[in-house]
Parts: C-alpha cells; sequence; structure tokens
C-alpha cells in the first residue's frame, strides 16, 4: 500500500520495557496519528542500562545473550508499530540504533526537533527510565511533548481539552501549540488555582472566554482552590473533574550544569501523571 506524505510529523519514544501496542506511549501515539493525519516515526531502544541488576551477578556472556535477546526483541517491536501503523493507514518509519556519539539525549533531541510533537510514556523504571528521557528532552527540543501514563488504555481525544493557566510565557506557548496542533478541540476550560500564586492581568474572565470564542471554541475560566494538595495534584484532579480527555500546561524549568530543576507544577505531572499532559517549554 503506497501511502500519502505527511505534512504533520510525530515522534513516539518507548524502549523494548515499555513498549506495548494496547497501552500507554506506543498505543496513544498511533492514535494520535490516527486523528490527526500525521506520519509516525518510532524511535525504539534497547537500553541495556535498563537491565533490573541481579544479587547474584551476571558473567559477560550472560550480559551478551540478553543484550541479544532485548535487541532481537527491540526490532520485533519496531516491526510490529509498523504494521500495526500500515493497519490504520499511517505512514511510519522506525530507528533501532543508537547513534552512540550524540548520547541517548542528543539522539531523540536530533530527530524531535525536526517533529511537530514527540509522545512519550512516564514508566520510572531503570536508570534510563522513560520519565528521565522525558524531562531531559522537554527542555531540549523546543517542540510540545506529550506524556502519557503507563497504564493509559483510551485512545487520542482532544474535544475537551484543560490548559492549566497562569498568564505566563510558558503558559502562553502551550496554548498556542495546543490550538496549531488540536483543531478538533471544541471544549476549552482556563484551570486557574486561585491561592498558588497571584496572577495579574487585564482581561477579567468574561473578556478571557469572549475573546476565545471568537476561534469557534465554547471557552470558560474555572477558578479552584489549592487547598492542602500540591499545584501539580490540584491541576490534575481539576482537569479530571472537567471531563478533560487532555491536559495542556507549560513546562517550568531551567538547566544548571546539566541538572534540571523543575517547578513543582511539572514535577508533579513527571512524577504521577493521571491524564494524557501537553508540555511546552
Amino acid at each position: 500500500m503506497t501511502h500519502a506524505a505527511s505534512r504533520r510529523l510525530v515522534m513516539l519514544y518507548a524502549t523494548v520495557d515499555t513498549f506495548d501496542l494496547d497501552e500507554g506511549a506506543a498505543h496513544y501515539g498511533l492514535s494520535v496519528c490516527a486523528a490527526s493525519n500525521s506520519g509516525l516515526t518510532g524511535l525504539l531502544l534497547s537500553l541495556d542500562a535498563n537491565l533490573p541488576p541481579s544479587a547474584e551477578g551476571r558473567s559477560y556472556s550472560q550480559m551478551e545473550a540478553e543484550s541479544a535477546e532485548r535487541v532481537a526483541a527491540n526490532r520485533a517491536n519496531a516491526e510490529a508499530l509498523v504494521a500495526e501503523a500500515a493497519r490504520r493507514g499511517i505512514t511510519a518509519h522506525t530507528a533501532t540504533d543508537l547513534d552512540h556519539s550524540r548520547g541517548v539525549i542528543g539522539w531523540l533531541a536530533d530527530h524531535a526537533r525536526l517533529h511537530d510533537l514527540v509522545v512519550i510514556g512516564a514508566d520510572r523504571r531503570g536508570m534510563m527510565s522513560d520519565r528521565m528521557i522525558a524531562e531531559n528532552l522537554l527542555f531540549e527540543i523546543g517542540r510540545p511533548l506529550l506524556l502519557v501514563p503507563a497504564q493509559h488504555k483510551q485512545g487520542f481525544s482532544c474535544k475537551t481539552v484543560v490548559i492549566a493557566w497562569d498568564n505566563s510565557k510558558s503558559a502562553a506557548r502551550a496554548l498556542g501549540d495546543a490550538l496549531a496542533l488540536l483543531p478538533e478541540v471544541q471544549d476549552l476550560a482556563f484551570l486557574i488555582v486561585g491561592d498558588e500564586k497571584a496572577i495579574p492581568s487585564a482581561l477579567d474572565d468574561s473578556a478571557v472566554a469572549s475573546l476565545l470564542s471568537r476561534r469557534g471554541l465554547a471557552a470558560r475560566v474555572v477558578r479552584q482552590q489549592l487547598g492542602e494538595r500540591s499545584i501539580g495534584t490540584a491541576l490534575q484532579e481539576g482537569a479530571q473533574e472537567l471531563g478533560a480527555d487532555l491536559l495542556v500546561m507549560g513546562g517550568f524549568g531551567h538547566s544548571r550544569l546539566r541538572e534540571f530543576i523543575l517547578g513543582g507544577a511539572t514535577l508533579s505531572v513527571f512524577d504521577d501523571p493521571r491524564l494524557p499532559v501537553l508540555l511546552s517549554h
């Protein structure tokens, strides 16, 4: 079957330990591509660094055999991804051979910068966990990143979107990315956690909703109190209460000596995503 070229490209990242066509990032990434008529690039790695340590230790030959098994399984995953994509009418390509001269983050970032969206899971297992990779990529690539809970089984939908709003540059970037990437949005809620920090603005809630309604959206502003919750928990619980298919938020943080210091909301979402989250930085 010959597929037409796709103007929009989605990058999926998964390892041999986290790849699953029935749930998580791979499952969701395929659904994103099918819904948005996007091409898919699957970057799949075996990553021996994620092998669980053995209490008794392993010989060199055992480690070599385990590594070969992981490489073979990873290539089988790549074939399965391409086959499932073809079944859904999605043009897909895969890469399974890491360019070690660039390192894992550098290699992934080189690819990610040429895509419109990166889909990645939040699994925390292993030294090079998906969650760790996602955190590093967010601040390296200049592209929006869609974080998917590890056991998420629902397909992609974006009819109801909640954006974590604080009137900042980061939130504005996230809003712009979401509206550009998700033309199917029908209901957009600005979620403001009122006692987290002061949010100066010349626009009141009705003015914000009225302006966004000019885009053809059913827009609203929702204010909630933080209470005893963390800001990340408050945002995710608020999004779920509003029936969100997707939470959109700006990723806050900065780099110091290659160590990322995350804002509280971003850190909380990385540690425990409860629904798919679109992050922009």
